[in-house]
């Protein structure tokens, strides 16, 4: 019997000891052996220059920053840009953006190298070195970049999904940040829309994580331009505020009636000057409007006199609905005007 526990005893230790040799198994075998997030540096070749400093910055979400620096003697030129990078696991490779390029593609050595590669992703040939190590510590990286991405903004906090990547940061207040936030405010546009915008911007750490994109947020160094009807990829934008022919539905929570041969009242806003045109059931009218934000406020608005047998009624509803106008909501094709408390004064549908 001593002999029996013996022995199962020696059994069991055996099975542990194994065990404990064991690799333990890749949770995910989609993922890169990297420790997140990684800072690289090194000094590469240069044809034309004494060297380019390298520095590259990793991180989780596939967000990549590159810094190259050119070095000609006691001079250099530094050029920084940011995007998504992903792990090409059949090659072992770390691919910096959409298509592999000049720079832009590095062997995996280890964790702690990186081995830059050729436009075809294979290694450069020669004697000379090409590769970057593991710094101690994230390069802070306080480099202003070129960035382009969609803006929105609502409840005085705004946001910016960067084209490349589609990383989305919240954008801290400050430096330039009020030029952005008053093309976007002055640009007609529905409730939480985004549009295109060129900035110049860094990313800074916040003192508390947000949940979405980490501990980052953008600073808006230089505000470029807005591109109310493009998106990301320059196509045009899906219906919006200005340019649409809205086509009156409803009026003092009564939906309208029209005889025979009576035509559609409608508004037009247009995206130049904020002038304002439509026909209001027996004149034309036209104006400028204010918008900035939420608020929404009809201006010097004029308009001629006709005499009219039928309409006059939907007019006057339908003009002074306008007047006491401050707010509005854009959701599923339908224009909402609404007064100061928010209450409903006529709803508008996009026409054809």
């Amino acid at each position: 019997m001593k002999y029996f526990s013996l022995f199962f005893l020696v059994f069991l230790f055996a099975l542990s000891g194994c065990a404990s040799h064991q690799q333990p198994a890749n949770p995910d075998k989609s993922s890169n052996p990297l420790i997140l997030p990684s800072s690289f540096s090194g000094r590469i070749p240069c044809p034309d220059c004494d060297g380019i400093d390298i520095v590259l910055n990793l991180k989780k979400g596939g967000l990549y920053q590159l810094r190259k620096t050119s070095i000609r003697g006691k001079t250099w030129d530094s050029v920084a840009e940011i995007g998504r990078w992903k792990y090409d696991r059949t090659n072992n490779l770390i691919v910096l953006g959409n298509r592999r390029g000049s720079l832009k593609t590095l062997q995996l050595v280890d964790r702690t190298t990186l081995r830059l590669q050729d436009v075809e992703g294979k290694k450069i040939p020669g004697d000379q070195n090409y590769e970057l190590h593991k710094n101690p510590a994230m390069d802070p990286f306080p480099d202003a970049v070129r960035m382009r991405g969609m803006y929105s903004a609502h409840a005085g906090k705004g946001f910016f999904t960067e084209c490349t990547s589609g990383i989305r940061f919240p954008v801290a207040r400050g430096k330039d940040y009020r030029h952005l936030e008053k093309a976007y405010d002055t640009t007609p546009h529905g409730q939480d829309e985004s549009f295109l915008v060129l900035l110049e911007g860094s990313l800074i750490n916040k003192p508390t994580p947000d949940e979405e994109t980490g501990a980052e947020a953008l600073v808006v160094t230089r505000f470029l331009n807005i591109f109310p009807e493009q998106d990301c990829r320059g196509d045009h934008r899906r219906l919006s505020l200005f340019n649409t022919t809205w086509k009156l539905i409803e009026v003092d929570n009564k939906p309208i009636t029209l005889t025979k041969g009576q035509d559609e009242p409608y508004v037009i806003f247009d995206i130049k000057g904020n002038r304002m045109h439509g026909f209001s059931g027996c004149n034309r009218f036209f104006g400028t409007y204010l918008i900035k934000g939420e608020i929404f406020v009809f201006n010097k608005m004029a308009a001629t006199r006709m005499a009219c047998m039928k309409g006059l009624s939907l007019e006057d509803a339908f003009l002074d609905a306008m007047r006491k106008t401050e707010a509005y909501r854009l959701q599923d094709g339908i224009l909402e005007l609404r007064d100061r408390n928010e209450h409903i004064l006529a709803r508008l549908q996009a026409g054809t």
